[in-house]
């Protein structure tokens, strides 16, 4: 699947629980343990970043996971979009935690 001008972010991306060799892209202190698409969406909408969201879809090394990915504009380095992302979870988990 060729996506010109698109990128792809799986949760897997930004999964502390991951190896590099399993998916994640960001250093593990900067990753999230165990995110979700739904909270991957919650964060682009934050950051007024256009997204698709494709619900139950596996990456093809972790085929038993069915996460789901987003589709973002190639708008920055992935690795630079993925920090935001999780910087933006972070703060919606924190919270959420302070709701409670």
């Amino acid at each position: 699947m060729k996506l010109n001008g698109k990128m792809v972010i799986w949760p897997a991306n930004l999964d502390s629980t991951k190896t590099r060799k399993s998916g994640r892209k960001i250093p593990k202190a900067q990753a999230l343990q165990s995110p979700r698409l739904e909270e991957l969406r919650e964060a682009a909408n934050k950051l007024s970043i256009e997204h698709e969201a494709i619900p139950a879809k596996s990456r093809p090394r972790l085929w038993w996971e069915k996460g789901g990915y987003l589709i973002v504009p190639k708008s920055t380095h992935k690795a630079e979009l993925l920090r935001f992302l999780s910087s933006e979870v972070r703060k919606q988990r924190s919270a959420k935690a302070k709701e409670s």
